[in-house]
């Protein structure tokens, strides 16, 4: 499975998130052209690239010869990542699946459009990682999980074998959910739970 975009990459964002995912970029030897953010002003660096501009800059590229990498974080609310996804896809472009260089992904394991792979991570075989989730650092997802699109789960969590996390749902850092377990879509638990027993839709064990 390779894990370095096969285009050169312009980062969405310039927070904590999207440093850490130039500094795995950088150390994967993709070509990044720059980055975009309101806040920064045009011509900074971050960790060395330039910031180009506002996201609008993103349309003197062509679709076909960039790709993107979505820099914007995960937190309680998770739609503003997701609309500037979207809206991207919309005007035609496509977003790098991301693995961190010291990530072990085993075999027959399918990782959507957008995923980000970070850290120390370890994904086991026969899982299933849906469009534009991220597996934040050190987190651990073993055997025939299937986590849907749009997920976050954060830093250190542990997904035992053969849990179900529907999308747009986050896992906070630390918690660990049991085997066989599923967690419902547009779901919030909270840093340091344990799961032991199904989460409905829309869940917030916070």
């Amino acid at each position: 499975m390779s894990n370095r975009p096969d285009k050169p990459v312009i980062v969405l964002g310039a927070g904590g998130h999207a440093t850490v995912l130039i500094d795995c970029l950088q150390r994967l030897g993709a070509t990044i052209l720059g980055l975009t953010d309101i806040q920064k002003a045009k011509g900074e660096h971050i960790l060395g690239v330039e910031v180009l501009g506002n996201d609008g800059e993103i349309a003197s590229y062509n679709p076909e010869d960039v790709c993107l990498v979505n820099g914007m974080g995960m937190n309680k609310n998770l739609s503003p990542r997701r609309e500037l996804a979207l809206r991207m896809r919309q005007a035609g472009y496509t977003f790098g699946t991301i693995i961190d260089p010291t990530a072990v992904v085993l075999s027959e394991v399918e990782l959507g459009e957008g995923v980000q792979v970070m850290a120390g991570v370890v994904i086991q075989s026969r899982t299933s990682v849906g469009k534009d989730t991220i597996i934040n650092t050190s987190a651990t997802v073993d055997h025939d999980c299937v986590i849907e699109e749009d997920c976050h789960v954060c830093p250190g969590v542990i997904l035992s074998g053969g849990v179900t996390v529907g999308e747009k749902t986050m896992i906070g850092a630390g918690s660990t959910v049991v085997p066989g377990t599923s967690v419902g879509k547009n779901s919030i638990i909270a840093a340091a739970s344990v799961v032991h027993s199904d989460v409905p839709d829309n869940a917030r064990l916070i």
